[in-house]
């Protein structure tokens, strides 16, 4: 029962990222050469022809349209001071600025005094956790400039997190985990994760929705699930990057609202 449980469970997962993709070729119109075809599997597991999360990642002050309520709403929880670990979890479809809003709640200069410690793991498709691990280690101990192990490279997995662990234990921290695609990633990496009482955060982001009540569920914590832009704040933002925010001009407005509806109200497309 179990291992249909597991099967069943990847099936959804599988299922999740071909709609996606499917949905992502309708919305931009974008088709496939013969020869893209042949390689389409190993664009996808190389991070594809664009990578949103690393556009997210360089979106300017400007280009924030409709996410103050949400942005506000994370930072509330994050400073939250019950003493359990907390996980906060964002989902929803791709391109709705799950990353964006992360990255605005991570740098907020309120939640950098309230944290002792600060990292940000961007998790790919081809999760390595030995490697994981290793990422945040040096993100932490690189924060307080403190010399990390010498043996770090050639530790296992047991012996890195019992680094992480300890390291964790005496700090109050807040950990950011962007695109967590399963619920196993997320069973490996909470392993790592002490429950000190210090009132410590994770963020996630994931579109995979079992991941969210997973999480969730164990922690006692929250849920935000993201939402599509208006009408309005998406021809706000499409005229903002497009007319360096001056109003369409008349004989453009139906040309522009048509090249507009392409993008469904998603955030990153739009930009």
């Amino acid at each position: 029962m179990k291992a249909r449980c597991q099967i069943a469970s990847d099936i959804q997962d599988i299922k999740a990222r071909v709609l996606d993709i499917v949905e992502r070729r309708q919305r931009y119109g974008y088709k496939f050469s013969n020869s893209e075809q042949a390689s389409s599997s190993n664009v996808a597991n190389n991070g594809g022809w664009y990578d949103r999360r690393g556009a997210a990642l360089l979106l300017e002050e400007a280009n924030f349209i409709g996410i103050e309520k949400p942005k506000q709403q994370l930072i509330d929880w994050v400073l939250d001071d019950d003493s359990r670990l907390k996980v906060i979890s964002i989902v929803g479809m791709r391109g709705l600025g799950k990353t964006t809003i992360v990255k605005k709640v991570h740098n907020d200069l309120e939640v950098k005094r309230h944290f002792q410690s600060h990292a940000w793991i961007a998790i790919s498709q081809s999760f390595k956790f030995e490697e994981l691990l290793k990422i945040l280690i040096q993100q932490l101990f690189n924060e307080v400039k403190r010399p990390f192990p010498q043996t770090l490279e050639t530790m296992d997995n047991n012996n890195l997190k019992v680094v992480l662990t300890k390291f964790l234990q005496e700090n109050k921290y807040v950990l950011v985990l962007d695109d967590i695609w399963s619920i196993e990633e997320w069973d490996a990496i909470k392993i790592a994760l002490p429950n000190s009482n210090c009132s410590n955060h994770v963020l996630l982001t994931t579109h995979i929705g079992n991941v969210v009540s997973t999480s969730c569920r164990e922690s006692h914590g929250y849920i935000y699930q993201m939402k599509a832009l208006s009408q309005k704040e998406s021809w706000t933002l499409f005229c903002n990057k497009t007319f360096q925010e001056k109003d369409c001009p008349l004989h453009l407005i139906q040309f522009s609202k048509g090249i507009l509806r392409r993008y469904e109200s998603l955030l990153l497309a739009i930009v």
